[in-house]
This record gives C-alpha cells, structure tokens and sequence, in this order.
C-alpha cells in the first residue's frame, strides 16, 4: 500500500522509500524512515495535498509524492 492510499484514522508504519524523489528524501531528512509509524491528519478539500503525522510533526505531502512511500497497516 502507498502512502497516498491511506485513510484517515487508521496506523501506519512505513515499508520502503524512494530516495530518488526530492521531496521523499526532504521527508527522510525530517525523520520519515522505514519502520517510521505515521499517521494521516488531514485532507485538502479536493484530496491533494494531505497531512501526515510522525515524530510529533504534521507535514503536508503532494499525493504525486506520497506515492513513492510504501505503507503498511499496524
């Protein structure tokens, strides 16, 4: 499951990232790495972008890059 694929309300932990991304690799200097729990907070109105939640911080993340973080359910 990728990260743009999760539902509000739900635990996440994360599985793999690709570093070759920009803005993933700016998440993973913020602390998202693999086996990193998180979280969605919030959706825009329209859906994009969404805010997640890990290590105490709400992030905003562009579905196009919420794909490139794989997830799984805890």
């Amino acid at each position: 499951m990728r990260l743009n694929e999760i539902k509000k309300g739900g635990l996440f932990r994360v599985k793999n990232l690709n570093c070759c991304n920009d803005c993933v690799s700016r998440l993973m200097s913020m602390g998202l790495l693999p086996d990193q729990e998180i979280r969605l907070a919030h959706e825009a109105p329209l859906g994009d972008p969404i805010a997640v939640e890990f290590n105490g911080c709400h992030i905003s993340v562009r579905l196009e890059d919420a794909a490139h973080v794989e997830v799984e359910p805890i």
